[in-house]
């Protein structure tokens, strides 16, 4: 049987396509294997930066130098195909992963797997994640004058309430600890009438999430759920108070992009820097310790040492607990492609004060999770210690007996690596 693996590039939604690209695959007849075991390999690419084109194109050459045959399909190739144009490596195009399994001599059909399953020689089984990610909407209508991504996905569509309840019932029936709602404008979900807050209060209210418990360390019955990036306008009184069950994660990641008005109007940003703040406070006041994520963009066009200086301070005093930083990237087609570009030099310093002021943010993070019990997701063992990740999407490492995809109560002792060490409590 011809054994199939998956890779992808990206974000959360290119996670997703990338899961249901392999569960598609399998359901066709095609056997999951580890990547090193494979007959075929799904690469789903990415576009948001130069860097991740390149490493897109280098994920895909590796497979193909061992060997492997190679479908590309992603961002990065629907936007530049030509790419990916080169021996070994041959675009999804129009064709559906039936069609494909079908070219890669499936040999039988069988029932798709569910959400969490078994493991196969190592290989990753579609769903078998301990975090389930379930894309509920894809495209963008937004302008923002430096994003490739919205020409490559186009506009905004989603996955109709009921679709998207089953998806999330199976992934929990499988065995996911976690579920997390993704897509490209996640805030623009809509079915009818109903909208994101609406979403977030059936998924929390659903029978996959009716017996909610806790017995001693270990919390009993539904996992938790979490959202991937939502856009600042997205942060209403109406989400927070669906936000507010217990059972959804305390973390929210909120792009920012850039401190400076005059630089958000110039990237198409539809807010200001004090709107900005009012909806994180807004999100502060009313989910008690939530941990806030952000996007900064470093060295756009228009950025002078002033406007630099204001992003750099809301990195340094905005009390964020994780802040990604990306030197600006020139995407063909956009509008900010066509502006003069600042010198390489000044943008790499800037990068490297921003990067520094960031560690300090986690730092900081890191250091208040000390001593607190906090629900911890268990997705591997590393060093002898059982690893994953808080509500508040801190990385904790801890002793103790913990099963992988078990959700259980832990106690920060110390900093440790990329986050705290500490035990089941």
């Amino acid at each position: 049987m011809t054994r199939v693996a998956a890779a992808f590039v990206g974000c959360k939604v290119s996670q997703a396509d990338s899961d249901e690209a392999l569960a598609r695959l399998c359901a066709s007849g095609l056997d999951p294997a580890a990547r090193d075991d494979a007959d075929v390999v799904i690469v789903h690419t990415c576009c948001v930066t130069a860097e991740a084109e390149r490493k897109s194109r280098q994920v895909a050459r590796r497979e193909a130098r061992a060997g492997r045959r190679v479908v590309v399909a992603g961002c990065a190739a629907a936007l530049h195909p030509e790419q990916f144009l080169e021996a070994g490596l041959e675009l999804l195009g129009g064709r559906s992963w039936d069609e494909v399994a079908e070219g890669c001599g499936a040999a039988r059909a069988q029932a798709t797997p569910a959400a969490g399953g078994r493991r196969v020689a190592g290989a990753r089984v579609p769903g078998a994640r301990t975090r389930a990610v379930v894309k509920v909407q894809d495209g963008c209508a937004g302008t923002c004058t430096y994003c490739a991504v919205r020409l490559a996905r186009g506009r905004p569509r989603s996955r109709p309430l009921a679709e998207t309840l089953a998806a999330v019932d199976a992934a929990i029936q499988g065995g996911s600890g976690e579920v997390v709602l993704s897509g490209i404008d996640l805030g623009a979900w809509r079915d009818g009438d109903l909208r994101l807050a609406d979403l977030v209060a059936a998924v929390t209210a659903s029978r996959a999430f009716a017996d909610a418990g806790e017995v001693g360390a270990v919390v009993a019955g539904p996992p938790r759920l979490r959202l991937s990036s939502i856009e600042p306008r997205d942060v209403d009184e109406r989400l927070v108070a669906a936000l507010a069950h217990e059972r959804v994660a305390r973390h929210l990641h909120v792009p920012l992009q850039s401190a400076d008005d005059e630089v958000l109007a110039a990237m198409g940003r539809p807010y200001t820097y004090a709107e900005f703040e009012e909806r994180v406070a807004l999100a502060r006041r009313s989910l008690g310790r939530v941990m806030v994520s952000t996007d900064v963009i470093v060295g756009f066009p228009t950025e002078d040492e002033a406007a630099f200086a204001r992003t750099l301070a809301a990195v340094e005093g905005g009390g964020f607990g994780r802040v990604h930083v990306f030197a600006f990237s020139p995407r063909p087609g956009t509008e900010a492609a066509e502006l003069p570009p600042l010198p390489p030099a000044a943008i790499k310093a800037r990068m490297a004060r921003t990067l520094a002021a960031a560690e300090a943010a986690a730092r900081r993070a890191r250091l208040g999770a000390i001593g607190r019990r906090a629900h911890v997701l268990i997705e591997d063992r590393h060093d002898g210690l059982s690893r994953g990740y808080s509500s508040e999407y801190i990385r904790y490492y801890v002793s103790g007996e913990a099963r992988r995809g078990q959700l259980v109560g832990a106690v920060a002792d110390a900093e440790h690596r990329d986050g705290v060490r500490g035990r089941i409590a």
